[in-house]
């Protein structure tokens, strides 16, 4: 199956994907082995910082070859250049990220890239409002951060895709990048507006330590793709500082077990909460 057959397939049995950041090899290895052991299928992902890093051909190449359908997500895209290489590279998707630019700026940048992704068969992603905060641990309540962004227009969200012709929507409902003080609380009712009005599929970024009812009440609204990241960045870190501290091994190959093991608990205890687990066919 294809992305947009896997997307059509969690919209109408009311599931959602995964989408994880993977900025390197242990982190993909462990994205991977999460969907093996859950039998799922899963969106493994690089921003553009983690692409660089990475290199775009190698992830793709690894990502590509580990035996299990792997869709591919070329995260936050921040300019047409960097999507066309995307693109070019042999993403299977591609989130074009907008939200900074003037609205008749992003429309027009969204417009070609849709036109040239789609005549190779990829999905395009479009965002119109910046999500706030960072992939990391904040010291804040959510709320305070909350209370400064602004929240996707339902009506400026119809017109986008209508003009567009994106396949999935990053809409912008409460969900923050990064972990909190407090939890998260989703905007469901301004999300179930933008559903009345358009029928497109929605991303929801800042997946991370989002409340259970909200993501379950999500993706009865609409949401096909979650993306998750700051989770699977701590996870990382903390084991390895943990590791570390616990040992005088120098061999990376032999350090990295537990860091890998404890990524791929996070993406397993998601995968089952987004519905996707058994999914994989």
């Amino acid at each position: 199956m294809d992305a947009q057959q896997i997307l059509n397939k969690a919209r109408a049995e009311g599931w959602a994907l995964g989408a994880f950041n993977a900025g390197n090899l242990e982190i993909l290895k462990a994205v991977v082995a999460a969907a093996q052991s859950q039998n799922s299928p899963v969106i493994a992902e690089t921003s553009s910082g983690e692409a660089e890093y990475f290199g775009m051909k190698n992830f793709l190449t690894v990502a590509e070859n580990f035996g299990l359908p792997v869709l591919t997500n070329f995260d936050h895209g921040p300019g047409l250049e960097e999507c066309q290489n995307a693109i070019e590279a042999g993403y299977k998707m591609i989130h074009f990220d907008g939200s900074g630019l003037p609205y008749e700026e992003n429309l027009k940048i969204t417009k070609v890239l849709v036109a040239q992704a789609h005549q190779k068969g990829i999905l395009v992603e479009g965002e119109i409002d910046r999500i706030g905060g960072e992939s990391k641990a904040h010291e804040e309540l959510a709320e305070s951060l909350q209370a400064t962004v602004n929240y996707t227009d339902p009506q400026k969200a119809a017109d986008f895709v209508a003009q567009t012709g994106v396949d999935i929507l990053a809409v912008f409902v409460g969900n923050l990048h990064g972990v909190y003080k407090t939890p998260k609380k989703l905007d469901l009712e301004r999300l179930r507006m933008v559903r009345s009005l358009t029928n497109c599929p929605f991303s929801l970024h800042g997946g991370s330590t989002l409340l259970e009812a909200d993501i379950r009440a999500a993706i009865v609204l609409g949401v096909v793709k979650i993306n998750v990241n700051t989770e699977l960045r701590l996870a990382f870190r903390q084991t390895l500082e943990n590791v570390l501290r616990g040992s005088d091994e120098a061999a990376v190959y032999k350090i990295m077990p537990p860091v890998m093991a404890a990524i791929q608990k996070v993406v397993e205890e998601k995968i089952k909460l987004f519905g996707s687990s058994g999914k994989l066919l």
